[in-house]
């Protein structure tokens, strides 16, 4: 595990966009051959209902790409002034170049800044806050970062495995320099391995595209495997003691934090973990997931502008932000807040 406390960083504003394309869980007709006992049980013990779908054409880079464009417009932040672009996704655009590079050139930005993709998923906003705190300590005075995934219009990756519950999201923050911040406290860890209790073999190099990788309409087969029972496993015994670390090296009483922002991953293990560090349900909400999905790496800013949007914009927080899941990566941050600016979930215009 690495442990790491970071001073000068302060996140100042924050925007999400998910697509305007609903689906219900029970409108999916292949889901349990339309067994509407089974998916009740489902969507009761998990906690999913809805989620957003991008039409076919539209990526994460244009959810994220949105979500920052809505920020420059409502802050009067000026596009000169940032010095870093950080792109966290496992859906990019193309294999070449990183999709950050493409998302330079639709911002705008200026030639003076570091351009970067992270391939992160359901830790990756914490992954690129810490990103983000190293570059800020290292001479960069702001940072946006983009965190995003689009896997929900791929329901049949996982068809074998979990019913169709991935959600499409796109966000944007602005990490800045700011020699008054609190300092900002990260706790992350790693398990290469297991890395193939979650994963999509086919479609790189090591497995490049074959004729049997494809559907009849030319579509590839974006099919992935996970271990259920591992993951499940994983998060239950991992995630709870991991955050108690962050207590002890943080040197803060749990009762001090205002929200738990967790990955939306389902219902049950994130009151799991809420029962096992003995915190009130109520301070890590869950309504992200019933409404729109579990949007991956785009699951913990989506949760800030859903269920914390007012409290951030009207009083100092001080929040403990927790990814986990396909790596096996688990990363926490604590993170005291100064009123950022925060907007709504936007629908995705285009």
């Amino acid at each position: 595990m690495v442990k790491a406390v970071f001073n000068n960083v302060k996140i100042t504003a924050i925007s999400t966009v998910v697509p305007e394309k609903s689906i219900c869980l029970t409108d999916d007709p292949l889901l349990y051959d339309g067994n509407e006992k089974k998916i009740r049980r489902v969507i009761d013990s998990s906690g999913f209902l809805n989620r957003r779908v991008t039409e076919s054409d539209v990526t994460s880079s244009d959810l994220c790409f949105e979500a920052a464009e809505n920020l420059f417009r409502d802050t009067g932040m000026k596009r000169d002034d940032i010095d870093a672009l950080l792109f966290v996704s496992y859906t990019p655009d193309y294999l070449m170049p990183a999709t950050a590079y493409v998302l330079h050139k639709r911002l705008g930005l200026k030639n003076d800044c570091v351009v970067m993709d992270i391939p992160q998923a359901c830790s990756g906003y914490v992954l690129g806050l810490y990103q983000s705190a190293m570059l800020l300590n290292g001479g960069c005075k702001k940072v946006l970062l983009l965190v995003g995934d689009a896997f929900g219009k791929f329901s049949d990756m996982f068809r074998n495995h979990t019913a169709p519950v991935f959600g499409d999201a796109g966000s944007a923050s602005v990490v800045e320099y700011d020699e008054t911040a609190d300092p900002v406290y990260f706790n992350i860890c790693s398990n290469g391995k297991d890395y193939d209790a979650l994963m999509c073999k086919n479609g790189g190099f090591r497995n490049p595209p074959k004729p049997d990788m494809f559907y009849d309409d030319g579509t590839f087969k974006y099919e992935a495997s996970m271990d259920g029972g591992r993951i499940f496993e994983f998060t239950i015994k991992e995630i709870a003691p991991h955050i108690k670390e962050l207590f002890a090296f943080a040197n803060i009483d749990k009762e001090k934090i205002d929200g738990f922002v967790f990955h939306q991953a389902n219902k049950y293990i994130v009151q799991s973990i809420a029962q096992f560090l003995d915190i009130p349900v109520e301070k890590a909400p869950i309504g992200t997931l019933t409404e729109y999905g579990n949007q991956c790496g785009a699951s913990i800013p989506c949760c800030l502008s859903d269920s914390f949007r007012a409290d951030l914009q009207s009083k100092d927080m001080t929040l403990m932000l927790c990814g986990f899941g396909v790596g096996l990566s688990w990363a926490s941050a604590l993170i005291k807040t100064r009123k950022p600016y925060c907007s709504l979930l936007t629908n995705y215009k285009g």
